[in-house]
């Protein structure tokens, strides 16, 4: 199942690139949040461009699950957050090939991210997420039931960015 969003903000394609990449926007967006225990485990330059490797605990509320997916989200696991950044030819952007995956849960979110110029002001950021299982029959349950989760989580990431650039940036 694929979604596809594209955002505005009111900076430039560079700051906006600054602040996603900044460990100091995580840390305040977990503190706003009230996460506890995250951590970075990759932060850094790489051959193949900049490595965002993330870790925050994740309680699963089982009442809300139904039954048939019970079995496969654990009540507590590690939700793992990777990007890898590029630069786009000509000065045109940033990229990102980015993916998540929550403990051992039998489903896959990966996709891309590219942050543009809207302007001289603005940055356009474009995602696109698809969300697979491996899972044969159940598997298309449990990714019915996570992209619906999937866009949730990209309006709320959208509300604050946009609340740290107003705030923070």
């Amino acid at each position: 199942m694929k979604v596809k969003v594209d955002r505005e903000y009111p900076v430039s394609v560079e700051k906006l690139y600054d602040i996603m990449t900044s460990r100091a926007f995580f840390e305040q967006r977990f503190e706003w949040g009230r996460v506890k225990g995250y951590r970075f485990e990759g932060f850094e330059e790489t051959d193949k461009g900049l490595l965002l490797r993330i870790f925050q605990p994740v309680r699963i509320r089982s009442d809300k699950i139904p039954g048939f997916a019970r079995r496969f989200l654990p009540e507590q696991a590690d939700l793992m957050t990777e990007f890898l950044w590029t630069s786009l030819p000509g000065e045109e952007g940033y990229q990102a090939n980015y993916r998540f995956q929550l403990g051992n849960v039998p489903v896959h979110v990966e996709g891309k991210m590219v942050l543009s110029r809207d302007g001289e002001a603005h940055a356009l950021q474009c995602t696109e997420v698809e969300v697979s299982s491996s899972v044969p029959i159940v598997g298309k349950k449990l990714v019915s039931l996570l992209a619906d989760k999937v866009d949730d989580a990209l309006a709320g990431d959208y509300r604050q960015t946009l609340r740290y650039v107003e705030e923070c940036g």
